[in-house]
């Protein structure tokens, strides 16, 4: 498998072609299913309000699956991102409650692997303003791990000492951003130096370019189905290596 590439394909076809233990640490943000929420409330926006699944405009990807059909995919994905971890490794998972008919729905499937911690991301703000709820400001993001006796953690090299981490959403024009400094953070003090970290919905290449931040010799490998954000996320790799540095 050839390293620092953003693979334009489905991220199970990429996984299908890693050997197994060959990764450190996988970062990600899939699609949360919103779309199919977004449908199936539209009749009921007067009832429930605006939560009810405010749908992302991605650009090649409905995002509107059967939970189940869209389940059993979120596990397959993390069945084979747990087969490529080493056993020092972790995986970064983020996602997000959703508002359906005035009840919250879970991705329950996480807690089916070995989970080490939830934690809060704080994102300070949210433009979904609804008077039936408090306005949700967080999402989750699950680290899960290979073997809890062998994982690899410096505490000290994160930016954040609890379990709930502040950050905005920076701007980007992926419609769904993950924002770098707390990849960086996840990347510093999960990874270690000359480690592979892989993300398989790479978007606009926020991870990748973590990775060239944080340097240290690690490597990245992403998949994304999108070719108009693998060539975002080039044109942002790109921006990175024509910088001129201190050194």
């Amino acid at each position: 498998m050839e390293l620092n590439v953003i693979y334009n394909e489905d991220c199970l076809d990429t996984l299908a072609k890693m050997e197994s233990e060959s990764v450190d640490l996988v970062i990600t943000s899939p699609p949360y299913n919103k779309g199919f929420y977004a449908n199936k409330n539209a009749k009921q926006s007067s009832v429930w309000g605006n939560l009810n699944g405010r749908k992302i405009a991605y650009d090649v990807y409905e995002d509107s699956m059967e939970p189940a059909d869209y389940e059993a995919w979120q596990r397959r994905i993390l069945d084979e991102c747990m087969r490529v971890l080493k056993p020092s490794g972790s995986i970064f998972y983020n996602h997000k409650d959703i508002i359906y008919k005035g009840l919250v729905v879970v991705p329950k499937w996480v807690y089916d692997y070995p989970l080490r911690e939830q934690i809060i991301w704080d994102r300070a703000s949210s433009p979904m303003i609804d008077p039936h709820f408090f306005m949700p400001v967080n999402e989750w993001i699950y680290w899960i791990v290979k073997d809890p006796k062998e994982v690899y953690f410096e505490k000290e090299r994160s930016a954040y000492r609890t379990n709930i981490w502040r950050v905005n959403v920076e701007k980007n024009p992926h419609p769904a951003p993950f924002p770098l400094k707390l990849v960086n953070s996840i990347v510093a003090s999960c990874s270690p130096a000359n480690g592979v970290i892989y993300d398989p919905f790479m978007g606009s290449g926020t991870v990748a370019l973590s990775v060239l931040n944080m340097g240290g010799g690690r490597s990245y490998i992403g998949s994304e189905i999108s070719s108009a954000y693998v060539k975002m996320a080039q044109d942002r790799i790109d921006l990175f290596h024509s910088e001129p540095t201190l050194f």
